[in-house]
């Protein structure tokens, strides 16, 4: 048996409303209470509304368990249109078309299911090695090892680029000093800072 609620001429087009009550089609009333209080559309209080009468139907009137309900059917028609102008340029005007809807919502009592056995937790896993792309547990270690043999050599090699260092820095040419503007010249002329 199905408990109805409807609110009709409701002041919102059907098309709005409809992507509200699509998410809470199915659901049971509890957890589509909890998505329309969280939805940011003016359509999601009007259809909030409507399910607490709802759930208010069916407890009052069907002698319905308010916490095994779920909502079976829910719907928005487009109700009639208002029709107002709005003025334009040159003496002109056009048409705007205000729409009503009208929200239906049906709900049924289901049976409680069994409840659920909360899940175990899982044993803690061993800590993993950090990811050396497609390397293997040794990897680490060649790492080290390799990274040994490049400072040995490299010590080896360090004296001789020392001194093509020194060699090239004695070649480059001498950088000039750098101009001094009038002021700096009559200051330094003068015997001040």
């Amino acid at each position: 048996m199905e408990a109805y609620a409807r609110a009709r001429f409701v002041r919102t087009s059907p098309r709005k409303a409809r992507l509200v009550i699509d998410a809470i089609r199915g659901k049971d009333t509890k957890e589509a209470l909890a998505i329309l209080k969280f939805t940011p559309n003016f359509a999601a209080r009007l259809i909030e509304k409507v399910l607490n009468s709802a759930i208010a139907n069916a407890e009052n009137n069907h002698h319905m368990d308010a916490d095994n309900l779920k909502v079976s059917k829910a719907f928005v028609d487009g109700g009639p249109m208002m029709k107002r102008l709005r003025y334009a340029p040159m003496g002109r005007g056009y048409r705007m078309v205000k729409r009503l809807s009208h929200i239906t919502i049906a709900v049924e009592e289901v049976e409680p299911g069994p409840e659920r056995k909360p899940k175990r937790k899982e044993a803690a896993r061993p800590s993993r090695l950090p990811r050396l792309g497609r390397r293997s547990a040794a990897a680490p270690e060649a790492a080290t090892a390799r990274a040994e043999t490049d400072t040995k050599a490299g010590a080896a090699s360090g004296a001789a680029a020392e001194t093509q260092a020194n060699e090239k820095a004695k070649e480059a040419p001498k950088k000039r000093a750098p101009r001094r503007t009038k002021s700096e010249g009559e200051n330094a002329a003068k015997g001040g800072d």
